[in-house]
């Protein structure tokens, strides 16, 4: 049984794609998809065929409704849902379910994974996180969200911030690494595809014994030398060099000094 009878979807981004698409696949029809600008409501509209709308009329009138907007653009969308007697989630990682508190019932629906609409991804293993301010509301999100993912859990926002801010650095900063790796070996002919198996054990392996125990490479083992000639290396590269240099010293201070205490 659905939980949620009508589902308006506001945005136009990776997630709000990702979202229509996901209720599609489990045969459940968007009520409507609210979009401001009319270019991008055309897009819209013809890539996912469902009803678009650029008031929030039809938008009052549905069971849920999922903001999925950048971060600053909550508030100025909650503002128009005062009236609003269902029941209203953002799906923002930082931002305090307490943006919503101008409608009765409100919460967050965060799904913890990269998204761009260009992607086709499986939802089945997604982590989504979710909060409400009610009981009620908390349990049909709840098995709202286990129609999609088998790991749903239940986070308050401070908890929720946390995880987000280490997504960034587990997630964000990674692919960052792996630019800069990509640059320094098409700048010598060579492809980013040979890192892969080096990448992919790197990241079985911290799953497996720990960050701490799975890490290699010059720093961790006090090879100077090595570190001096990657250093002259990037010395063209200023920017690199300063990462490299800083996460280097982290490493060193982490690692080094502590096992020769």
């Amino acid at each position: 049984m659905l939980q949620f009878g009508k589902i308006a979807i506001v945005g136009a981004g990776n997630v709000a794609y990702t979202l229509c698409k996901l209720l599609k696949g489990k045969e459940i029809e968007p009520f409507c998809v609210f979009v401001r600008d009319p270019e991008k409501a055309e897009k819209v509209r013809a890539d996912l065929n469902v009803e678009v709308v650029s008031s929030y009329g039809k938008v009052l009138e549905s069971d849920l409704t999922i903001i999925a907007v950048k971060d600053d653009a909550i508030s100025e969308v909650a503002s128009h849902l005062v009236d609003y007697k269902g029941f209203v989630v953002h799906t923002s990682g930082t931002k305090s379910s307490e943006l919503l508190n101008k409608s009765m019932r409100y919460g967050v629906f965060y799904p913890l994974q990269t998204i761009s609409k260009e992607r086709e991804i499986l939802f089945d293993e997604i982590p989504l996180l979710i909060y409400a301010n009610s009981s009620e509301d908390l349990a049909k999100l709840h098995e709202f969200a286990e129609l999609f993912s088998s790991k749903v859990y239940e986070c308050d926002n401070k908890q929720r911030k946390a995880i987000h801010l280490s997504a960034v650095y587990v997630s964000n900063f990674t692919n960052v690494m792996l630019g800069i790796g990509d640059k320094l070996l098409k700048d010598n002919g060579l492809s980013l595809e040979i890192m892969k198996p080096l990448v992919m054990e790197m990241i079985e392996k911290s799953f497996e014994l720990s960050p701490e125990k799975a890490l290699t490479g010059p720093a961790r083992r006090g090879d100077f030398a090595t570190i001096a000639e990657h250093e002259k290396m990037l010395a063209d590269n200023p920017d690199e060099l300063a990462i490299y240099m800083i996460l280097t010293d982290y490493i060193i201070e982490k690692y080094q000094k502590n096992e020769k205490l």
